[in-house]
């Protein structure tokens, strides 16, 4: 590809950190300098993010990483602007989204009646999703939302992790909100990288210039992407980001 890479968007959970486990603090001081590094170089790709998380956890992230343009929460329904605190929601959704996942979400809370292992993830405000550590419950849970998704909301695609499920609106998924970010940005989808491991990331896998699975991805994103790293989450991250790097200085 001969296409300078401006930007790497990278999803949080199985990407720049492991879910329910502390972060790798040493990784992630790697991945800080390399953020540090893209605002003075102009071979080291920006950083942003492109996250299912809720915008309180994204901006979190984004601080740690000294993240300096818009990020994307809530799978690309929503654009946080970290220098002044600014939310744009994507302009693809219907008026009616919010009042549509509301419903799904009463019917979240209806589940957890029979399963309280489950967590409403209840900071996020369009995408209707919920967490549960107990992977054998979730595959339990996945099963049993998914057909009732289906069933009753059939406007919504349903993604899963290891630890989570979401019901998310085809229209501010994690593709449209990567052209989105470009809008914004004024450049190319071709000029911005992604790395994701979930099914939910593989719409942006499919419209960046360079797409990354880290190791732990699964095998579908592994199918999807152009290169898959040979270390997981964190450390998948750091290598992608320095491919990249390469990548930027070959064009010279």
């Amino acid at each position: 590809m001969s296409q300078k890479i401006e930007y790497f968007l990278v999803d949080i959970d199985g990407c720049v950190t492991d879910p329910f486990s502390s972060p790798d603090w040493a990784l992630i001081s790697q991945l800080r300098a390399l953020s540090d590094r893209s605002h003075s170089e102009i071979h080291v790709p920006k950083l942003s993010i492109c996250t299912g998380r809720p915008a309180p956890y994204t901006e979190a992230v984004g601080q740690w990483l000294n993240v300096q343009v818009p990020v994307l929460f809530e799978s690309g329904a929503g654009m946080l602007d970290l220098s002044n605190q600014q939310v744009t929601w994507n302009p693809q959704l219907a008026v009616n989204s919010l009042a549509i996942s509301a419903e799904v979400k009463a019917y979240i809370q209806r589940l957890k009646l029979d399963f309280p292992e489950l967590q409403p993830e209840s900071s996020k405000q369009i995408d209707a999703g919920f967490v549960c550590a107990d992977h054998a419950k979730m595959k339990q849970l996945a099963v049993i939302f998914s057909q009732y998704i289906k069933q009753h909301f059939p406007m919504f695609e349903v993604h899963t992790t290891d630890i989570s499920i979401s019901a998310i609106w085809p229209c501010a998924n994690k593709g449209s909100g990567l052209e989105w970010f470009c809008e914004e940005m004024k450049v190319n989808p071709k000029s911005v990288a992604f790395i994701g491991d979930t099914s939910g990331d593989i719409p942006a896998l499919e419209r960046a210039g360079i797409s990354f699975a880290p190791q732990n991805a699964n095998f579908q994103n592994k199918q999807v992407a152009d290169y898959v790293t040979q270390s997981a989450s964190t450390a998948g991250v750091a290598e992608a980001w320095q491919q990249l790097i390469a990548h930027n200085q070959s064009l010279v």
